[in-house]
């Protein structure tokens, strides 16, 4: 399963809303690079929509997120009249497609104190909604607020698009309460907090009380790393932010950031970013 992930604040936000509603024969437009997401929500029959290499046939009920850098094409045309509603929206911070249960994006660590404390959704590409009859409901008030003088309908339209928005967010409606998501969520902060100093298989083992195989399972599946894996990306990152933000010499990042000596850390940095950690740096700052 494929998941959006945006980070926020500030939300992603509302730009526009309709409805079509085809015969049978007729079929969605195709479109290359729309440059906004198109968040399709199907009420009565099905619509077969193609993105790039994949398909989904959505049913009533269901919905499809295309996205704004992509090809969109109808596989087929409709064999049932069929009624949907779509939603254009955008977004001005970072957002990404993955298949991973938990995303994290990369944060300053010095940020300004007045900075609100990051959050990201997790939107699926494609679902099932729970509560479909509440979701029309609330697209409705975004076509209805159309025909409102502005400002109220700016925001009758935001606050509707932001109630749905928490609708499809999986952090939301099922809090990932499973017992693996939440040791790899514990883990994952763990290393966060402590990736300058040692951390064995052992120490996580006793920290967590869970054996290693079954931390490393719980890693794999929601982050897509192991514990070693993780805390060599972390080190890394915090490497990068230093090389770029910082005049540290490379002996004194590579301590900084947990390596026992320069040369492995320049080795490691080179062989997972594809550069030595010194013209990562002469690169950017020229």
């Amino acid at each position: 399963m494929s998941y959006i992930y945006f980070n926020s604040p500030p939300s992603p936000y509302y730009l526009e809303s309709g409805f079509s509603d085809y015969e049978i024969g007729e079929s969605h437009p195709n479109r290359h690079s729309l440059n906004l997401f198109d968040l399709i929500i199907v009420r009565n029959g099905s619509l077969h929509l193609g993105e790039e290499k994949e398909s989904w046939l959505l049913h009533e009920g269901q919905t499809l997120i295309l996205l704004p850098d992509r090809y969109h094409y109808s596989v087929e045309p409709v064999t049932t009249d069929t009624f949907f509603y779509w939603i254009h929206f955008q977004t001005v911070n970072d957002w990404v497609e993955s298949e991973q249960l938990h995303y994290k994006f990369q944060t300053e660590k010095h940020q300004d104190c007045f900075n609100p404390a990051p959050y990201t959704m997790q939107i699926p590409k494609s679902m099932q909604l729970l509560y479909p009859q509440q979701a029309y409901r609330l697209v409705e008030q975004m076509n209805d607020a159309n025909k409102q003088i502005e400002p109220k309908a700016y925001w009758q339209k935001q606050h509707a698009f932001e109630e749905l928005l928490l609708m499809m967010d999986m952090k939301q409606t099922n809090r990932q309460t499973s017992s693996i998501v939440r040791l790899a969520e514990q883990v994952e902060h763990y290393i966060r907090n402590h990736y300058r100093q040692q951390i064995t298989n052992q120490a996580l083992s006793l920290i967590f009380n869970y054996h290693y195989n079954y931390i490393t399972k719980a890693m794999k599946q929601v982050y897509g790393y192991t514990p070693s894996e993780y805390v060599l990306k972390v080190r890394l990152d915090q490497a990068k932010m230093l090389l770029l933000n910082t005049h540290l010499s490379i002996s004194d990042i590579a301590e900084n950031v947990g390596f026992d000596n320069a040369p492995y850390f320049s080795n490691c940095f080179a062989k997972h970013v594809g550069e030595a950690p010194s013209s990562y740096r002469k690169k950017y700052y020229e």
